[in-house]
């Protein structure tokens, strides 16, 4: 039968290779659904941002109606814009501080500022998932 301790050498490292292999895969996947997430998340605060420039625009033209002053007005704009920084600055924070520091690597803005780039960066990606509803529903 020749040496049994050659089949116990040949499982265990075939089981060690294949435990390694499975382990890199999963941390490929896991990095993945990170990245999308964050994406995601990008692309929703962006999204909201929008919303808020369109009631502030909308405010501001009710308040040209209602002949405001135009120091009132210049107040609601320097409020909307601090509110609006502010906002900007707490969501990227809130998104960083879920992330554990191990994954800091793989995280590729740390302002307002550079999460646009990496949401522009990725800008097909990001609309290509977002729109796959649409298309589902045409095919459908």
């Amino acid at each position: 039968m020749g040496p049994w301790w050659m089949y116990v050498l040949v499982f265990l490292f075939g089981y060690l290779t294949h435990k390694t292999f499975y382990f890199f895969r999963s941390l490929k996947i896991s990095i993945g659904l990170i990245r999308v997430s964050q994406l995601i998340s990008l692309a929703v605060l962006a999204r909201t941002m929008e919303n808020f420039y369109y009631t502030h625009t909308a405010r501001m033209r009710q308040m040209r109606e209602d002949a405001s002053s135009d120091g009132d007005i210049r107040d609601a704009r320097r409020a909307f814009n601090l509110e609006l920084s502010d906002f900007k600055g707490k969501a990227i924070q809130e998104i960083l501080d879920l992330h554990p520091s191990f994954y800091d690597p793989i995280v590729d803005f740390d302002d307002w500022s550079s999460a646009m780039v990496f949401l522009e960066n990725n800008r097909d990606y990001i609309l290509q998932l977002l729109n796959k509803d649409e298309n589902d529903k045409e095919t459908s």
